[in-house]
């Protein structure tokens, strides 16, 4: 089978504006990128039935000649606006009907309000309807269902949400293993390398330009930049070139250099049974959430310490109280004193500490906003530590640090595999 014409659609009238940007279709199309398919091109449309049907009708028309795989978000929720469903019934001259999984956990939701299933308004309710016969993609972060429909020869509509965090969940486990049964990928073998601390543009600028004639005739390539690291993509149908490119991307970035951190983290903590434990102070408990993340962390995560304040740095991981005096809670010696004293509580195997200023207030010429401490106590007792200074708002060096961390972790885990 052809691989399909892909387009994505982004309905919203707050999108055509100007008032919202549309952060779901750069993200899906990077998904599918990773996936082995290229996104042809993408559209936005108002909150206009017209509108979209007549885009729709047109997308229709060429599953005629070739397959199409049309995915939209929005326009699935309770508000009078929120035209899909209606739009799609006309497409397809089809009839609706109510999920019964999504009336009953619309119904746990109203209930925990003190309500009753009498109390939920036919707008709400609608949010559960999908076209008959069509294939369903559960929404387990929120109430509206997604749906896959037939829109021609191995040609496809796809609908949901335009809520981010809604359609994320579902386009990776609902959406992502339907498209793998559906359609080939292109062809394509695909490399992916992850570096840290480094920009996009410095990435392009040093490696891609500098080897494009060499490396890249026949590669088609892609950079994802993510907090901390940016994610390398590279495909082709000539295998020995993209290994070439692998061993020269290594040879150019041999410590900033990674496969798919989380992934290796946790499949090796689980396979070679270490146990790890956290404290941190800047981060929240960010790090503590993603090495929980993945089902089975439980056999090696043995939890944290979320000491942000001195008093708790002291009392719960034993920081010296002249440490904090002297050097500051955002210091060498005070990631390593917590890193000791999670190990102390614990007996880990591996044990992070993270202490730093993430904004937009605290910082000083001598330790400006952004910098950040992470202590690393291996399993041979060594205690490393590490300074970093990470750009960005609040969000982005809580973020930063945390996967950094990960990194660190992940640096440590390859070299005893050796």
């Amino acid at each position: 089978m052809e691989a399909p014409y892909i387009v994505i659609i982004a309905t919203g009238s707050e999108i055509t504006a100007g008032r919202s940007l549309d952060t779901n279709s750069g993200w899906m199309a990077n998904q599918l990128f990773e996936l082995g398919w290229k996104v042809k091109k993408f559209i936005a449309l108002p909150d206009d039935p017209d509108l979209i049907l007549s885009e729709l009708q047109m997308l229709q028309k060429l599953s005629e000649t070739r397959p199409v795989l049309a995915i939209m978000t929005g326009g699935l929720g309770p508000t009078e606006d929120d035209y899909t469903l209606e739009t799609v019934l006309k497409l397809t001259g089809k009839k609706s009907y109510s999920v019964e999984k999504a009336k009953i956990r619309l119904t746990r939701v109203y209930e925990s309000r003190g309500k009753q299933y009498s109390d939920i308004l036919p707008t709400v309710l609608r949010q559960t309807f999908v076209p008959e016969d069509c294939k369903i993609l559960d929404n387990n972060v929120g109430i509206a269902v997604g749906f896959v429909e037939l829109i021609g020869v191995d040609s496809y509509l796809v609908c949901m949400p335009g809520v981010p965090s809604e359609m994320k969940e579902m386009f990776t486990r609902r959406l992502t293993p339907e498209l793998k049964r559906l359609y080939p990928r292109e062809n394509l073998v695909q490399k992916t390398k992850w570096l840290w601390n480094i920009g996009e543009s410095l990435y392009q600028k040093d490696f891609v330009e500098k080897f494009r004639e060499d490396l890249f005739s026949e590669v088609d390539w892609g950079v994802t930049a993510n907090r901390g690291y940016i994610k390398c993509i590279f495909q082709s149908n000539n295998v020995s070139k993209l290994e070439k490119i692998i061993e020269r991307l290594e040879e150019q970035y041999p410590k900033i250099i990674s496969d798919d951190v989380f992934s290796y983290v946790h499949e090796e903590l689980m396979s070679r049974n270490y146990s790890i434990a956290v404290g941190e102070s800047c981060t929240g408990g960010l790090l503590g959430k993603k090495l929980s993340d993945s089902p089975g962390s439980s056999s090696y995560f043995l939890g944290g310490f979320l000491t942000y304040s001195n008093v708790l740095k002291e009392s719960l991981l034993g920081v010296p109280a002249n440490v904090l005096s002297e050097f500051g809670a955002v210091s060498e010696e005070a990631a390593k004193a917590m890193a000791k004293g999670i190990f102390e509580k614990t007996k880990a195997d591996y044990c992070i500490s993270i202490t730093g200023i993430a904004g937009p207030d605290g910082g000083t010429d001598i330790k400006p906003v952004g910098t950040v401490w992470i202590g690393l106590k291996t399993p041979d007792g060594t205690i490393q530590t590490h300074l970093y200074l990470f750009p960005g708002n609040r969000e982005g060096i809580r973020e930063n640090a945390s996967n950094t961390a990960l990194f660190l972790l992940y640096q440590s885990l390859k070299q005893r595999n050796v």
